[in-house]
C-alpha cells in the first residue's frame, strides 16, 4: 500500500490524483491518505482511496495512520520552523515504528548547513532524521513553486515593480502539478537509481529576466528591484503576512541571492519521462490572462 500524508494540501492532493491516474486498477487496498480532517477528503474516499486520520502534532494518531503501509509519501508540513521540525520528526519516528518499507520525502533543493534559509534548516533536519531512522528512503528535493511567482508577480504588476531581496540570483521554477507527477512516479517505480532527486527545471533565470518576461506576456510594465532583506520583511508584514512567514521568505530570497536555488538538471525527466513545463510556458499560463484587452 502507498500512503500520502497531507493529502488535503495543495501538493499532497495533486500527488494522490497522479497516483490514481497512473494506476488503472481500482484503488481499494492499494492507496491511502493521512489527513488531519478526514471529512475534507470525502471525494477521495468516493474514489476508493482509504482515508485515515493522522496528525503530526499528535504522534499517537500515526500508528494507525501508517499501519500496513509499504510506501510512504511524506509531504513536508507548513508553519513556523520549530513546529515543522517537531512534526516531521514525529512522522519519521512513527514510520519507523510502523515498519514502513520506503519513505519518499518532499525535501528542498537547498539543504546546505551554511544556508541562510530557514527552509534549508527544516529540511536538513528531516533528512538527518531519515538517515538515522533505519528506514529506506528517497529524497525528492523540490525547487521554488511556480505558483509563488504567480502570486508575487501579480501583486507587483499593480505597481510595476517587483521588489525582492534576491540580488542577481537565479531560480528554477516548477509547478506543483509537475512536482506531484514526479512524486507519484517515484512512489510507483519498481526501482530507483538514486537516493536523491533534484526536481528542478532545466533552466534558471534571475528575477530581472523573469520580470521582463512577465511584462512582455502581460502587456504591462514590470521591472525588478533588489532590496534589503529587512526592508522586504517589514513590507510584507505590513501587507498582512505573519512574522514567522515573512522572516522565512526573507531568508529564502537571501539564499536565492547566494545562488542556492539555481540548480538545473534532468532528474525530473528521469522520473516522469519528459521535462517539466518551461519557464516561458509557466509565465504565459499565469500572466497572459492579465494582459490588456
Amino acid at each position: 500500500m502507498v500512503l500520502v500524508t497531507g493529502a488535503n494540501g495543495q501538493l499532497g492532493r495533486r500527488i494522490v490524483q497522479h497516483l490514481i491516474a497512473r494506476s488503472p486498477a481500482p484503488m481499494a487496498g492499494k492507496l491511502a491518505v493521512s489527513v488531519r480532517d478526514p471529512g475534507k477528503a470525502a471525494d477521495l474516499a468516493a474514489r476508493g482511496v482509504e482515508v485515515r486520520h493522522g496528525n503530526f502534532d499528535h504522534p499517537e494518531t500515526l500508528a494507525s495512520a501508517f499501519a500496513g503501509v509499504e510506501r510512504l509519501v511524506l509531504v513536508s508540513t507548513d508553519g513556523p520552523r520549530e513546529q515543522r521540525i517537531v512534526q516531521q520528526r514525529n512522522a519519521v519516528s512513527a514510520a519507523a515504528r510502523a515498519g514502513v518499507q520506503h519513505v519518499y520525502y518532499t525535501s528542498f533543493l537547498d539543504v546546505a548547513a551554511d544556508s541562510p534559509s530557514e527552509f534549508a534548516a527544516i529540511h536538513r533536519d528531516t533528512e538527518a532524521a531519515l538517515a538515522d531512522s533505519g528506514l529506506a528512503y528517497t529524497l525528492l528535493r523540490l525547487p521554488l513553486y511556480a505558483e509563488g511567482l504567480a502570486m508575487i508577480g501579480g501583486l507587483a504588476l499593480e505597481g510595476g515593480v517587483l521588489y525582492l531581496p534576491a540580488g542577481n540570483g537565479a531560480v528554477s521554477l516548477v509547478s506543483r502539478d509537475d512536482l506531484a507527477q514526479a512524486a507519484a512516479a517515484a512512489a510507483l517505480a519498481p526501482r530507483l537509481d538514486k537516493q536523491v532527486y533534484e526536481l528542478s527545471g532545466q533552466v534558471a533565470a534571475d528575477y530581472a529576466s523573469i520580470a521582463a518576461r512577465i511584462a512582455r506576456v502581460s502587456g504591462r510594465p514590470l521591472v525588478y528591484k533588489a532590496v534589503q532583506e529587512t526592508d522586504y520583511v517589514t513590507a510584507v508584514v505590513e501587507h498582512g503576512l505573519p512574522d514567522w512567514q515573512a522572516r522565512a521568505l526573507g531568508t529564502l530570497f537571501v539564499a536565492v541571492a547566494e545562488g542556492r536555488m539555481a540548480a538545473t538538471g534532468n532528474d525530473f525527466a528521469a522520473l516522469v519521462g519528459h521535462p517539466p513545463k518551461s519557464l516561458d510556458c509557466l509565465i504565459h499560463e499565469h500572466f497572459a490572462t492579465r494582459s490588456k484587452a
